[in-house]
């Protein structure tokens, strides 16, 4: 398996928007994804973080989904007449999972 961390540091403003999009972008469009096994989003606004927690069957499971995943975050984006893109990632960390209870 596959543990995946998209890590963002933003102002407040932008963590708002940040939590926005995921509640209203991201989750409806990632949730039954295949290969997909959970999913977490964490926000820490004293410090200005907030991150992108995804486990994945396979690092080839995530590659085959992520493009759907995306196109229809950017259809749900459009859909609501967002067009400023959301903020680039601060960091992309994968780990092989060796162990979980």
């Amino acid at each position: 398996m596959l543990l995946q961390i998209v890590s963002f540091e933003e102002d407040s403003a932008a963590l708002e928007e940040g939590a926005r999009h995921v509640r209203e972008e991201v989750v409806p469009s990632i949730q039954g994804a295949e290969g997909l096994v959970a999913a977490y989003w964490a926000v820490d606004p004293q410090n200005g973080k907030r991150v992108s927690i995804m486990v994945w069957q396979s690092a080839e499971a995530a590659q085959a989904a992520m493009p759907s995943v995306v196109d229809a975050i950017k259809q749900r984006r459009k859909d609501a007449g967002r067009a400023t893109p959301q903020a680039s990632p601060t960091s992309v960390e994968r780990f092989d999972i060796i162990a979980h209870v």
